[in-house]
């Protein structure tokens, strides 16, 4: 929409809900409280609706008391306790209705499913799915997960995976979800005491025993019979007959039903009822007093069934209890290694560890638990409430909140993307797809000549602004049907230059001509003749806030080539240079990801092609480094796969742009291009070479000197920055729109 800028921000607006009940103290239910606490501290209005009728406000209370807070009571209806999905996605919406929020979060696989359904909320909906981490994917089914997920991913602006390890799967299977998850990690209160110094310091902390003093153990949460509570006071005794003076609190109330072992839940609540030494059941505490509890106690107990172990969560009460100083004792899972280290003690390892392995643990790190409290502070710093706003500000930053405020709105300005092969204009239709000021339709063509002209003609009618994705017969056609007062845009890649339709386009039509570097910029202007002022250079988009990951270890020796069809991407360089670091280091593979020329059929119908793949694939199976080359599929999940690979090479002879080391170099890696045409202009000198013997020798150098590549690192970060989506975003809008009205009417 185009409108008169008054000035100045609006506070966002936030719509929270989950789809848990905040009566029962479990870790979704503090998710829940805590996330409203933290957009709160990253300066946000928030709206909680609830799902269920408050019986008690153990949690719901201390969301009243946060500022910018609004508590949204539930009103299911007569003789029902919760809203159901169908209910809550209603009352969602009647909220919106009254005054549109930014942002509408909401938790859990079932709501999300609804509101994705209905495609409210577009643009604004931020949806966070846990339950597919699980076996079975939760109660979805095996399979169906995946379809489910699928549709709330297109229906979301992004998309929230708990860890690493979650987004990576998310994005693997679900490829609408690529590009537009982030890791929304559990968080914990400020209000903790502050993370020491050095994690290997041997002074005790306050919630530390020293040796042969009594070990305090702590659990609170639900119980339930993966979470090993019907074991875990029988810790105690066997910590007793090793000589160690041990105490166990229970905190919580919860006994949840197991389907497959129904008289489980019986048995739990008459172990809750029968005295033991040692042992002491609380009940359900406030979250206040549930922490505090945790705070003094010296081990808390995040021992879980085996079958969790596939869960792709990261628990909230570890975390809370590592804030405390208070060493988790938990399973040994990828996640956990990655949290505490390898080397953590308190690591519950053998598949059938019961109550007396657990209790040799414990008095096996006894003596330790000083040092580990300390290293445990430590590792809880990044997940506190104050860490996680900046990063939910970076977020909102990445979607372009919060805007400036507005004066009187008019209409959106109708805008139509039109091309045969819309794959490199991704960036932008997602742009326009989610401004709100803008009301997008696409003209696919069927093909770069064949077109439904009376959809054409009816797009043409429609449209304030066309933009035609390469200058083909699409641009032709559109320039000659332009109508008084429209606003033509197109972009040229590199083929149309030698398109003989070329020369029947009207440039005298065309508002402005967008190209991908300033080398075919000035191919366009010698070529058409055309306005150098009207010829404006806009690199494809990369999303620097989406590639920007944890490397994973070993990557320097990873190479990675994208695509090898047609033959001027030259596979043959890659292989050639593989061979001749080999040489000198044989612990370099080549990871060749994209299709096999046999899939693309027009490629593979022309002879010389066809033989010339043949003869290469021949060479590389007689070849000693074959077994250093893997081919992958191609994915969607382009940021997932960089974080395995150190260098992205482009061996191409000719390339317009040539976006995957444009990537590699956001997500950590460096760029080895062979020169040609524009690279220089495009991606600088640094990472440019002359022949396969000196990108060998640029890779053997950078690796052999750790901080000649952190060097290089950073001149690739700042050198890539210039294509940050953000910074596309805004040259696309002036392209664009710069020559409207201020208004639409």
């Amino acid at each position: 929409m185009i409108d008169i800028d008054t000035g100045g921000e609006q506070a966002v607006r936030v719509l929270l809900y989950g789809d848990v009940d905040l009566n029962i103290i479990d870790g979704s239910a503090v998710w829940l409280t805590s996330m409203a606490q933290t957009w709160s501290l990253a300066g946000a209005q928030v709206d909680v609706q609830l799902k269920a009728v408050e019986d008690r406000t153990l949690l719901s209370g201390a969301l009243r008391s946060l500022p910018g807070v609004t508590v949204r009571p539930a009103h299911p209806p007569r003789g029902r306790h919760a809203l159901d999905p169908m209910r809550a996605a209603d009352a969602l919406q009647e909220l919106d209705g009254r005054e549109p929020y930014d942002v509408v979060m909401v938790r859990g696989i079932r709501i999300c499913r609804q509101v994705a359904r209905r495609g409210a909320f577009a643009g604004r909906l931020w949806s966070y799915v846990t339950e597919f981490g699980y076996p079975h994917g939760g109660d979805t089914g095996a399979d169906e997960p995946w379809s489910q997920l699928g549709e709330v991913a297109e229906a979301s602006r992004l998309m929230l995976a708990q860890t690493e390890q979650a987004r990576a799967v998310l994005e693997a299977m679900v490829p609408a979800a690529a590009g537009r998850t982030v890791v929304l990690s559990p968080m914990v209160p400020d209000a903790v005491p502050a993370a020491p110094a050095s994690a290997t310091s041997p002074a005790p902390s306050p919630a530390a025993p020293l040796p042969d003093s009594l070990v305090r153990l702590v659990y609170t949460g639900k119980f339930a019979r993966r979470w090993r509570t019907d074991l875990m006071p029988e810790i105690v005794g066997h910590l007793r007959e090793l000589g160690v003076a041990a105490e166990l609190t229970m905190v919580g109330d919860k006994v949840q039903h197991d389907p497959d072992h129904p008289a489980w839940a019986d048995r739990m609540r008459e172990i809750t009822q029968t005295p033991r030494p040692g042992v002491e059941w609380l009940g359900a505490l406030d979250r206040a007093a549930a922490l505090d509890v945790t705070a003094g106690a010296d081990i808390s107990l995040g021992w879980r069934d085996e079958e969790l172990d596939l869960s792709l969560e990261l628990s909230t009460k570890v975390l809370e209890s590592s804030a405390y100083g208070v060493p988790p004792l938990v399973n040994r899972t990828a996640a956990h290694e990655e949290l505490f280290g390898a080397d953590y003690p308190l690591f519950v390892d053998g598949l059938g560890d019961g109550p007396e392995e657990i209790a040799r643990i414990i008095a096996a790190a006894r003596d330790r638990l000083p040092q580990l409290s300390a290293r445990v502070q430590a590792v809880a710093g990044p997940y506190r409430m104050t860490a996680r706003a900046e990063v939910l500000k970076r977020w909102l930053d990445r979607v372009g909140l919060p805007r400036p405020a507005r004066g009187r709105r008019t209409r959106p300005v109708r805008v139509v993307v039109a091309g045969h092969d819309l794959k490199f204009a991704g960036e932008l239709v997602d742009l326009l797809h989610h401004d709100p000021d803008v009301e997008l339709r696409l003209d696919h063509w069927s093909s770069l000549h064949h077109h439904d002209e009376a959809a054409s003609q009816r797009h043409v009618d429609w449209a304030d602004v066309v933009m035609c994705e390469w200058a083909g017969p699409n641009a032709v056609w559109y320039a000659r049907h332009k109508r008084a007062g429209q606003r033509l845009v197109v972009r040229l890649h590199m083929f149309e230059l030698r398109g003989g339709w070329l020369k029947d386009l009207d440039t005298d039509a065309v508002d402005h001509l967008v190209t991908v570097s300033e080398h075919y910029r000035e191919l366009v202007v010698g070529h058409l003749g055309a306005d150098p002022e009207l010829v404006s250079v806009i690199p494809n988009a990369v999303s620097v806030a989406d590639l920007d990951r944890p490397g994973l270890p070993g990557r320097s020796h990873r190479l990675g080539l994208v695509g090898m069809v047609p033959l001027r991407k030259r596979l043959d360089r890659a292989v050639d240079l593989l061979r001749e670091l080999h040489r000198t280091d044989p612990r370099y593979t080549l990871h060749i990801r994209g299709r096999m020329p046999w899939e693309y059929p027009h490629e593979w119908r022309k002879p010389v092609q066809r033989e010339a793949y043949m003869d290469l694939f021949a060479r590389l199976g007689a070849d000693p480094v074959r077994h250093a080359v893997a081919f992958e599929p191609f994915g969607a999940d382009m940021a997932g796969w960089l974080r395995k690979i150190g260098w992205v090479l482009s061996p191409s002879t000719v390339e317009s742009f040539h976006l995957a080391p444009a990537e590699g170099m956001a997500s950590g890696a460096l760029p080895v291009l062979w020169d040609r045409p524009g690279a220089r202009d495009i991606f600088g000198d640094d990472f440019v070479v002359e022949d396969t013997a000196a990108a060998a020798r640029l890779i053997l150098q950078t690796d052999a000197d750790r901080g000649m590549r952190a060097a290089r690192g950073r001149v690739a970060r700042d050198r890539v920055s210039g294509f940050d989506e953000r910074s596309v975003a805004a040259a696309w809008q002036r392209v664009l729109f710069g020559g409207l009205k201020t208004r639409i009417t």
